[in-house]
């Protein structure tokens, strides 16, 4: 690939998962500028990739690989901290009408309950329903066979229906 297909190519993958990782990012770091920082340093080392002549494969694996590492070291640096600071710094619903704020209550006990798993059900929850990634893309980012994510997914979506009494 010359140099103006690794530029296009690298400006295809940043306009089809930009918004994709930031979103991934701020859902998993404490601050909009953090998250900023860790997106704008997962396309860095993508585009070293892309320029370092290294054939990828799976482009958007490769990013949400890039991307967990970071905030995993970024996490390490920091030391210990909740991972639900995005409310508490200020993320709030726009309306505040009866209908919304019932709704933002059923969405806040989700995502506590969502928070109170072990952290590879989270994660898998996180990148399967937010992120809209198949169990096999989930596989290629966490090492993981598309079976054993697929089971995690299903059991951690269990342990969330069975706390929040939700049945079939």
């Amino acid at each position: 690939m010359d140099h103006e297909d690794t530029k296009d190519h690298f400006l295809t993958v940043y306009d089809q998962y930009g918004d994709d990782i930031f979103r991934f990012c701020i859902l998993k770091v404490s601050t909009r500028e953090v998250a900023q920082d860790i997106t704008q340093e997962v396309f860095t080392r993508f585009w070293q990739q892309l320029r370092g002549g290294t054939a990828v494969g799976n482009d958007r694996a490769l990013l949400y690989t890039i991307a967990r590492n970071l905030v995993i070291d970024w996490y390490r640096k920091r030391k210990e901290q909740s991972l639900d600071m995005l409310t508490e710094e200020g993320f709030e619903f726009a309306s505040a009408d009866q209908g919304s704020i019932e709704q933002h209550a059923q969405m806040r006990e989700v995502l506590d309950v969502i928070q109170g798993l072990d952290e590879p059900s989270r994660e898998a929850l996180t990148l399967r329903f937010v992120e809209g990634l198949s169990p096999k893309d989930i596989a290629a980012i966490s090492g993981e066979s598309a079976n054993a994510v697929s089971v995690r997914i299903n059991r951690a979506l269990k342990k969330v229906q069975d706390h929040l009494h939700i049945h079939d």
